[in-house]
């Protein structure tokens, strides 16, 4: 096996890798009822504040009418309001509702002491190389 192809597989490992670590701690909270993109958009609307559905939509690089999709079934569940944006009356601003805030705390919650109690029993070793690994994996996000 040449070099190439044996870095080409450890690339495919570690997106497998994050791939499986990502949905095994989603699976731990309590968002199992939402989809990936309304969690995302509760994300984002919990740390960015009010948006317009456009907003989120170029957020996500998505369509706006999925984005309207999303938005809607967020509301149906109550997680999500409409209030008239305060200078456009055009448009609407998106935002939680405390039901949405809660639930979104309670599902990080939940993901946090999932991973770190599966943190705490690895090897400390282990677990230094996991922590460096983290910022080297922030740097790549960012570039």
């Amino acid at each position: 096996m040449s070099t190439s192809s044996t870095f080409e597989q450890a690339v495919l490992d570690l997106m497998q890798a994050l791939g499986l670590l990502i949905r095994r701690t989603r699976n731990e909270s309590y968002a199992g009822e939402l989809s990936m993109t309304e969690a995302v958009v509760m994300s984002r609307l919990a740390n960015d504040g009010p948006a317009t559905t456009a907003a989120l939509a170029r957020a996500e690089k998505m369509k706006p009418q999925s984005m309207g999709t999303t938005v809607t079934a967020l509301e149906e569940m109550g997680i999500v309001t409409r209030t008239p944006h305060a200078t456009d009356g055009r448009q609407m601003l998106i935002e939680l509702t405390p039901k949405g805030a809660q639930l979104r705390k309670k599902n990080r919650e939940a993901k946090q002491m999932w991973l770190s109690e599966a943190i705490a029993a690895l090897e400390p070793e282990e677990r230094e190389t996991l922590f460096k690994a983290a910022g080297i994996m922030k740097r790549l996000a960012g570039k």
